[in-house]
């Protein structure tokens, strides 16, 4: 039977006799030792390094390079062809090139395909053909080799970088391994935008690979500000780094001033590889790039927070068909923004960048990502109590670094024995922490504090679009026109530079500043509102205060937690809390009232922007997006039937009673501990007292609906309420104040108040038999069950 030869490329046995071979050839005339030879090396590209494997020959060059050492000095880099290829002006280039980067710098360049060798001087590139080859030679060549002019070195650099070369991949890699190096920290680097060790998969990254693999030249990552761009952009370039058809170059954009995509570029190549070309120089470059065979060049372009002319204009070039489909872009814009990059002024006509590029949107972290996200934070023995799967705020990346934050720098979690669990949902700790952390940056607090009083004077402006309204009440984002007020030019710049806020544009096609550090400026926010506060109690009276504390903090994000912040530091700064101020905030009981016909309701989506909507005599919908109209049927499942009224000041109560506190009468008498009985009165809820949210599955909670005894939280759901976290800080203290406040509640014979006692004392009874364990379990087991044995099951 014959036996047929399957393998068509040479095996790296084959490769090491040839390499041995060539180099027996060349320098037959050495004494021992003989030279060795490494396929593996590398050089300094500027601040990156780049690692050579001559064992994985170029595919495009049929050619393998090898470094060649005598005595451990480097002596000769070795372009090894494949025989039968012919010798070419690339092959002398490509290994001079690597000698002349190399240190110290080998004064020998040998390039052969088995039949043909030739031998060049590293320094000016000559063959090499002494007659009779000495030691002494080589040494007055390698002190030639070190004297090679800088025009040279930047030949070779040129050389290397070019669609001829096979270093160009790696060197791009190694540039973006600067890049993400620079912009990554700890969790505590408040102005890096990436945590080492830390990357949640995302959807959205595998949608641009497979975008990307379809040769598309332009794919627009867009998204809300802080929903994760950024860091999905650092998971692509990680995640092309192997493969051989892309090879990524991420560029960081912001700082860019005036300049171009194309300058901008052409200042992380010198930056990063020592490479100083200019904007015409990187154009000619991507342009050869991007016609040549192999793998396809990735620009990776994050912190484009406006569309510049001149921005528009690269892109626009870069994605033509003057340059070839070996050359893609991926570029990272808030959701505000792409619309003005694929549309036209009008919105009516798709623009050359819209016809040339896919969209993917990055939105709040789904269900399957937060999955992972929780996965990665359990390896660092971190968890999140049972209800955080339903918080919305935990979705977002931002906030779960801002908790990770606080969790890392206690000195507690240095024990490795240790687990951390982080909250279900979020409280007014999280602008403790936030101030904790950044008290002592005595030039960051007052920028943030200047910007907090830019953000309520912002929302005080009843002028202001409907749909800047909204936006606002989603996220941190105030115009520029505004800050301008509170925060001169050189100080925004700094901040800008800093990282600690971004430019960007919103609905209404105005200049707005997004913070990095929302949890900062919320705390700040409070601290502003509390000294206004105090000035409203006494002008105005603590009923007139209240209403206007509710008023100011229910169209901000967080609105709840600043609230009840604000209150805690109105206290702490006047030293009382009148009673008269929290009977007021209690005065509007939650309540759900039926969607009458004829109300009107806007809401903002990210993603798709302003949708107005009309209720109808019909029992329809006419929902309105732009110059899109849809009529919702009465059956749909996005329908509203009802809506929940006068909740922010029990939110804000709900926070507020987490924290031990007295009241006094107006006449400055001490009336004693107040926040048990303001546990027991909100407790009794008949509704859902959470925020809601656009997210239908985490607005959806498993829930348990009596007519007359009121809407509650099943407790399969967890703790997503903050009454019920209040409940539960309180219980954990299992002492006499808490066995006596459990016998009130039972008494008081409200379904819902025992719901949420039901679930903090089986939170509490996972304790183990620790003290506090033991009893909740006793007082579930012997008070609590048998309380709600009165009222119908509830499963």
């Amino acid at each position: 039977m014959p036996i047929k030869k399957l393998t068509k490329q040479q095996t790296e046995a084959d490769l090491e006799a040839r390499i041995d071979a060539t180099i027996r050839a060349a320098f037959s005339w050495l004494p021992p030792p003989s030279p060795r030879h490494q396929t593996k090396f590398e050089f300094h590209f500027g601040r990156a390094v780049v690692k050579i494997d001559g064992a994985v020959v170029s595919s495009a060059q049929a050619r393998s390079d090898v470094l060649v050492c005598h005595n451990d000095v480097p002596l000769a880099v070795l372009e090894l062809k494949r025989p039968g290829v012919l010798l070419t002006a690339d092959d002398d280039a490509q290994g001079l090139s690597y000698a002349r980067m190399l240190h110290p710098r080998p004064p020998l360049v040998v390039v052969t395909n088995g039949e043909t060798t030739r031998i060049l001087s590293s320094h000016n590139g000559t063959l090499w053909e002494p007659e009779t080859p000495s030691e002494q030679d080589i040494a007055r060549l390698i002190a030639a080799a070190g004297q090679v002019a800088s025009a040279d070195l930047k030949r070779a650099v040129e050389v290397l970088l070019g669609p001829q070369s096979t270093v160009w991949a790696a060197a791009m890699r190694a540039a973006t391994d600067v890049s993400l190096g620079e912009l990554t920290g700890g969790w505590g680097d408040e102005g890096l935008p990436f945590v080492r060790d830390f990357l949640i998969p995302r959807r959205a990254t595998q949608e641009v690979l497979s975008e990307l693999r379809r040769r598309k030249r332009m794919v627009i990552v867009e998204g809300a500000p802080m929903a994760g761009k950024s860091n999905v952009l650092r998971e692509l370039a990680l995640s092309i780094r192997e493969p051989e058809d892309m090879t990524p170059l991420f560029v960081e954009a912001d700082g860019g001033g005036g300049s171009g995509l194309l300058q901008i570029i052409a200042d992380i190549l010198s930056g990063a590889l020592g490479w100083q070309v200019g904007a015409d120089d990187t154009r000619t470059w991507l342009r050869r790039l991007s016609h040549q065979a192999g793998p396809a060049l990735v620009l990776i372009v994050d912190g484009i927070s406006a569309t510049r002319d001149e921005v528009r204009r690269d892109i626009e070039e870069l994605t033509a068909e003057a340059f070839g489909l070996n050359l893609r872009i991926v570029l990272a814009v808030d959701d505000t923004v792409t619309r003005r990059l694929v549309r036209n002024e009008t919105g009516r006509k798709v623009t050359r960048i819209g016809r040339r590029a896919s969209v993917v949107s990055v939105g709040t972290l789904d269900g399957r990502e937060f999955g992972s996200a929780v996965g990665i934070l359990a390896d660092k023995r971190i968890g999140i109590i049972d209800g955080g799967q339903l918080a919305p705020e935990f979705r977002v990346p931002w906030v779960l670094r801002a908790l990770v934050a606080n969790v890392v720098s206690s000195p507690r979690y240095a024990d490795e024995n240790l687990m951390a669990g982080l909250p279900p949902l979020l409280g007014p700790d999280l602008l403790l922490a936030a101030r904790a952390r950044f008290n002592e940056q005595e030039e960051m607090r007052p920028l943030f504090r200047a910007l907090a009083e830019a953000v309520l004077s912002d929302n005080a402006d009843r002028n202001r679009p409907v749909s800047t309204v909204l936006e606002s009440m989603a996220t941190f984002a105030v115009r520029r026109k505004t800050v301008g007020r509170f925060i001169d030019g050189q100080n925004l710049a700094t901040m800008v530079d800093r990282g600690l806020v971004k430019i960007g544009f919103n609905e209404a096609n105005e200049s707005i500043i997004v913070p990095r550090l929302p949890e900062l400026l919320a705390s700040e926010i409070a601290f502003v509102l509390a000294q206004t506060l105090a000035g409203e109690i006494t002008q105005n009276g603590p009923e007139a205060a209240a209403d206007w504390l509710v008023a100011r903090t229910s169209e901000l994000p967080l609105g709840d937690l600043i609230g009840a912040q604000a209150l805690w530091d109105c206290a702490e700064r006047t030293k009382n809390m009148p009673i008269a101020l929290i009977e007021q905030l209690l005065t509007a009981r939650p309540r759900r009232e039926k969607v009458r016909p004829g109300t009107r309701a806007a809401l903002h989506i990210p993603g798709v922007g302003l949708i107005e909507l009309t209720f109808r005599a019909d029992g329809t919908v006419l929902a309105q997006a732009g110059h899109n109209q849809r009529i919702l049927q009465a059956d749909e499942d996005e329908l509203p039937q009802e809506m929940y009224a006068d909740v922010e000041s029990w939110l804000i109560l709900s926070h507020v009673a987490g924290r031990p506190f007295v009241v006094e009468s107006p006449d400055g008498k001490m009336l004693g501990r107040a926040d048990p009985a303001l546990l027991m009165e909100i407790g009794t809820c008949p509704i859902v007292l959470r925020r809601p949210v656009a997210d239908p599955e985490l607005n959806t909670v498993l829930t348990h609906d009596f007519k007359e005894l009121g809407s509650f939280v099943c407790h399969k759901s967890g703790i997503v309420e903050p009454i019920t976290l209040s409940i539960l800080k309180f219980l954990d203290g299992a002492g006499d104040m808490q066995t006596a406040w459990i016998e009130e509640a039972v008494e008081r014979n409200s379904l819902p108040l025992l719901s949420r006692i039901d679930i903090a004392l089986r939170h509490i009874g996972e304790h183990g038999d620790t003290r506090e364990g033991q009893w909740a379990r006793q007082t579930l087991d012997h008070v609590v069950r048998p309380a709600l044995k009165r009222f119908p099951p509830l499963h």
